[in-house]
């Protein structure tokens, strides 16, 4: 990751595995890398198959809908971008598509009060410059 001048947060850096992610967020959608020989889904993007070790993967969309499995609430910016931003939720969710694809993000639109595991979310793209476009989450309701 990397910051800019004008967001002064951090901003992904793709590289081989992870380009065609951040592409499809550039688009607002959610794609997970699949393995072609067994179904299996990875993230972060890896350049085997942990299920079966096959080679052959490809990224495809997914519905964007989670579950929350743990979260964390930050009352301090871990840098100067994240000052408007408190208090700022740092979850793992769980995607619907498969048991145990877990996902690193951040939670939008949220009470912390108000977070269960298990919650129901929903994938929310909040563009940060026209090239870049993060994916986060926020209950499901919203």
């Amino acid at each position: 990751m990397t910051a800019t001048a004008t967001t002064q947060r951090p901003l992904p850096v793709p590289d081989t595995l992870s380009t065609p992610f951040w592409a499809a967020a550039r688009d607002h959608a959610l794609h997970m890398q699949r393995c072609d020989s067994c179904g299996h889904m990875a993230y972060p993007p890896e350049i085997a198959c942990r299920a079966c070790g096959g080679d052959h993967l490809h990224f495809a969309p997914v519905s964007g809908r989670a579950t929350l499995h743990s979260w964390t609430v930050l009352h301090e910016a871990p840098a100067p971008g994240f000052r408007d931003r408190l208090p700022l939720i740092l979850a793992v969710v769980e995607l619907e598509e498969q048991p145990g694809l877990l996902m690193s993000t951040n939670l939008v639109d949220a009470d912390p009060a108000a977070l269960r595991i298990g919650m129901p979310l929903r994938a929310w793209f909040e563009n940060i410059t026209d090239q870049c476009a993060l994916v986060q989450f926020r209950p499901a309701g919203r």
